[in-house]
């Protein structure tokens, strides 16, 4: 902290590239346990100076206070954070970053350490929430925490955002795609053969190789889970406005059969059961919605989830990379073992991350599971309709004074209409199941992978 009140702020750049990563693991209080070579290059700062200083320490006073709240209560409730934050190095210089930042549990699911991987920021949402934190700023100075927080949440949804996390989901997919050519896993070329330790990294990068290709192949299918969302949405406001054309139909109808007295008594059963299938219709529709905004959940957790993934694997292999480099000097059993539990904490993100993904995609199999089956009650109320539409002409044979008939063809017009759009997502339904499935079968490679990486690790230990 006295470090940080000597520090004046200055309108320079610290030098960080778009190829670079950098990370810091803290305490639950968030003071610096340890971090990589790039993150004290970057702040100016030793690692003499870093280790047990409050993260604070580069804090920028352009930073508004309620970004750090939010920050807090994400990670302390375990759930992961993605925030654009400007921080300030040694000499007052600045230096943006995209931070996200993870809670790492113990075997009881509770908090132990906070992992922050940070990378610079290339996209246009970095002037937008420049601009936006300067505002952030002037309405924590007039009306404190809680108007600086309702400003950002009303900032994000003239944006188009609904909430913070569908703000996390896309900027940390837009940095990602910007990048996607210069943060990646790269092959690794160590000419040293005969030493141990080489031999175990590069079995770690060949296995890290693998387990991108693998998150690679699963965001492919995000695509389908998100066109059939929104097929699923619109095709269910067509379904609803069609059964309830019917109910409004058969109260025609039963008024129709009113006007019958005695004569009409088949007539107004007739009605009854259509409004009683039409009603039972919208409410499997709704049922419908719901599960369909429970799965768009589920795979925005997916999303956000899968990048982070991938940001975890590139950071593994950057940091590997600069062991490498360095090991010469890593030759102290204290650095050897401060490098082991460094990867293993971030293999250890890695692991927790995938089973999440997993539970997500299982309950939304089970989802997809419930929606092919209210379709298919769909369809037995369809043929029910069906059949009292063929028993409404009958009838309406007998009685060609009324306007039965012309009740009678409106419904079956409707009922086929619904039938067609029932139809028309059957095929999209068995896709986006049988793409679950293998998606299913794919986190099971990922944790195949990365239990081989902590095997790997292992060997490390051994050596230190």
């Amino acid at each position: 902290m006295h470090y940080r009140t000597k520090v004046q702020p200055k309108n320079i750049e610290s030098p960080f590239k778009p190829d670079e990563m950098f990370f810091s693991i803290t305490d639950l209080k968030g003071i610096i346990l340890t971090g990589n070579d790039v993150f004290y290059r970057t702040s100016k700062y030793s690692k003499e100076e870093m280790i047990g200083a409050p993260h604070n320490i580069i804090r920028h006073p352009d930073m508004p206070r309620i970004i750090f709240k939010l920050l807090w209560d994400y990670i302390k409730s375990g759930k992961p954070i993605i925030a654009y934050v400007k921080n300030m190095a040694k000499d007052g210089s600045y230096y943006w970053v995209l931070a996200t930042v993870m809670p790492l549990k113990d075997e009881n699911g509770k908090n132990k350490k906070y992992v922050s991987i940070r990378i610079k920021p290339t996209t246009e949402y970095l002037d937008l929430v420049n601009r936006l934190y300067k505002e952030l700023l002037e309405a924590e100075k007039s009306g404190g925490m809680e108007a600086s927080y309702k400003l950002l949440m009303e900032s994000l949804k003239k944006l188009g955002f609904e909430s913070y996390d569908e703000f996390m989901k896309v900027i940390l997919s837009k940095e990602l795609e910007s990048k996607k050519d210069i943060l990646k896993v790269e092959d690794t070329h160590i000419s040293e053969t005969g030493k141990e330790f080489y031999q175990i990294i590069r079995t770690v990068f060949g296995e890290a190789k693998k387990l991108d290709q693998v998150y690679n192949s699963i965001y492919k299918k995000i695509n389908a889970f998100e066109e059939f969302a929104r097929i699923l949405h619109e095709k269910s406001d067509r379904i609803f406005s069609l059964t309830d054309y019917i109910r409004l139909i058969s109260l025609n109808s039963s008024v129709e059969s009113f006007k019958l007295g005695s004569k009409g008594a088949s007539f107004s059963v007739l009605s009854a059961e259509m409004r009683k299938n039409s009603e039972m219709g919208n409410k499997i529709i709704e049922e419908m919605r719901r599960l369909t905004e429970m799965i768009m959940e589920n795979m925005d957790k997916i999303v956000i989830l899968i990048n982070i993934s991938k940001l975890q694997i590139v950071m593994i292999t950057k940091f590997l990379r600069e062991v490498l480099k360095n090991v010469e000097n890593h030759s102290s059993h204290e650095e050897m073992e401060e490098i082991e539990e460094n990867i293993r904490d971030l293999l250890h993100l890695l692991i927790t991350d995938a089973r999440e993904i997993m539970e997500n995609s299982e309950k939304m199999q089970k989802h997809l599971r419930d929606i092919d089956e209210h379709m298919k009650k769909l369809k037995i109320l369809i043929k029910r309709l069906e059949f009292l539409y063929l028993n409404g002409m009958v009838e309406s044979a007998h009685h060609t004074e009324t306007s039965f008939s012309i009740i009678f063809t409106e419904v079956n017009k409707l009922v086929e209409s619904t039938r067609e759009v029932l139809d028309s997502l059957h095929v999209p339904l068995f896709e986006v199941i049988e793409k679950n499935k293998e998606m299913g079968r794919e986190f099971k490679d990922v944790d195949t992978l990365v239990n081989k990486m902590y095997k790997e690790l292992e060997s490390i230990k051994s050596l230190v």
